[in-house]
C-alpha cells in the first residue's frame, strides 16, 4: 500500500529539466590555475565560468596564509574587465611570496549562487 502511494505521488511530480539541475555556474578555467606554484605574483585573477555572471553582485576575497580575508574589487569596466560576461577579473596589488586563497561567491544570470575557492602559492624565486 505504501509503495503504491509513493509511486502515485512521484507520478504527479513534473519531470526534471536537466538544464535546471545543472544550472549553477561552474569554473571552467582560472588564471592562475588551481594550486599553481608561481615564481612571480599574478597581476590579476581570472575566473571563467560556464555561464554569464552578474559581476556587480559577485564577491571575491583574498587571504594570505592564515590571515584575514581582504575583499577585492571585481573589474566591471575598463581594461581589466575583459568585457566578457562569463568571466570575473580581479586586479591584484603586488603580492609577496606566500600561500594565498581566493574565495568567490557569484550569482549566475539564472539566479543560482556559486561559492568556491582557488589556492595558489608565490615562491618569489625569479628564474
Amino acid at each position: 500500500m505504501a509503495i503504491g502511494l509513493v509511486a502515485a505521488l512521484l507520478a504527479g511530480l513534473p519531470p526534471l529539466d536537466p538544464s535546471r539541475v545543472a544550472a549553477h555556474a561552474i569554473v571552467l578555467e582560472s588564471v592562475p590555475a588551481r594550486d599553481a606554484v608561481l615564481d612571480r605574483a599574478p597581476a590579476r585573477v581570472v575566473l571563467r565560468f560556464n555561464s554569464k555572471i552578474e559581476k556587480r553582485l559577485s564577491r571575491v576575497t583574498l587571504t594570505a596564509g592564515r590571515g584575514t580575508a581582504v575583499p577585492l574589487a571585481v573589474a566591471n569596466e575598463g581594461p581589466d574587465s575583459d568585457e566578457r560576461p562569463d568571466r570575473l577579473i580581479v586586479p591584484l596589488d603586488p603580492l609577496p611570496a606566500g600561500a594565498y586563497v581566493v574565495r568567490y561567491k557569484v550569482l549566475s544570470a539564472d539566479g543560482h549562487i556559486t561559492e568556491g575557492s582557488l589556492r595558489f602559492t608565490v615562491t618569489g624565486r625569479h628564474p
